[in-house]
């Protein structure tokens, strides 16, 4: 029995070579290897990031101001109880952010962002309050703001993403440093301001993991009332209700890593 089987084994190996030689007088040739074809990888947006950057704001400040309780009941007050001019500033911005995207289709990807941004921006005020009589100088400092919102993006490449983006801020500055002439200095209590944002950018994948981000926005931070002090025996909170209404421009650039 186990001869049989050997023969059985050893006979068709036995024929290879007849074989070869039958299909090479018949002009056989085998066909050129074809490697597969390259599957490129296309870049998904989805997951989460973290990034640092930075960029310029500029910050400008309307300001109202109406008689205060002092000239209540002077009609030639209404309107030129003080005048104010030359409040705002510019200054860089050291950016942190995080966030998540998530891409919906081919075309289109949402996310949701946070950001806290250190500010160096500083601004100016001079104040004239002619029934007191007061002229007065006060600089002020923006300390930081943070921002949560999302963003909604249009790919206009698998690695270019434009976008627009909305969302919440506050900002946060020191108290205004009051300079009157012919008195000292004094403080004027400044609140802190909260309001909405607008923005359009663009964000380029440099590599699977690594991208760069660049966004201009427009903040509008509502409005507050400053608390105004007392100088020379003066509350010239008196004479003038005034009240802030702050609004913010920046252009930002940020490296991101993407997980």
């Amino acid at each position: 029995m186990f001869k049989v089987a050997s023969v059985a084994a050893v006979v068709p190996l036995a024929l290879l070579p007849l074989a070869a030689a039958q299909a090479a007088d018949m002009g056989y040739t085998p066909p050129p290897y074809t490697p597969p074809p390259m599957v490129e990888l296309v870049p998904c947006w989805t997951g989460f990031y973290v990034g640092l950057g930075g960029g310029v704001s500029s910050f400008n400040n309307n300001l109202s101001a109406q008689p205060g309780p002092g000239l209540a009941g002077d009609p030639s007050a209404v309107g030129v109880a003080a005048s104010f001019d030359g409040v705002g500033g510019t200054g860089g911005f050291l950016e942190l952010n995080a966030g998540a995207d998530y891409q919906i289709n081919s075309w289109l990807v949402a996310g949701a962002f946070f950001d806290y941004d250190f500010e160096g921006g500083r601004g100016d005020l001079n104040i004239n309050v002619p029934g007191a009589p007061l002229q007065a100088n006060a600089k002020i400092n923006i300390e930081n703001k943070w921002s949560i919102g999302g963003r909604l993006g249009y790919l206009a490449s698998p690695g270019t993403l434009l976008f627009v983006s909305g969302g919440f801020s506050q900002l946060n500055t020191s108290d205004l440093k009051l300079s009157a002439v012919g008195a000292g200095t004094a403080a004027v209590t400044v609140p802190t301001f909260s309001g909405g944002f607008v923005g359009a950018g663009a964000e380029t994948k440099l590599t699977e993991h690594i991208s760069i981000r660049g966004e201009y926005r427009w903040t509008d931070f509502g409005s507050g009332n400053l608390g105004l002090p007392t100088i020379n025996g003066t509350n010239l909170n008196e004479f003038i209700s005034a009240r802030a209404s702050p609004t913010m421009q920046d252009g930002r650039v940020s490296l991101n890593y993407r997980f």
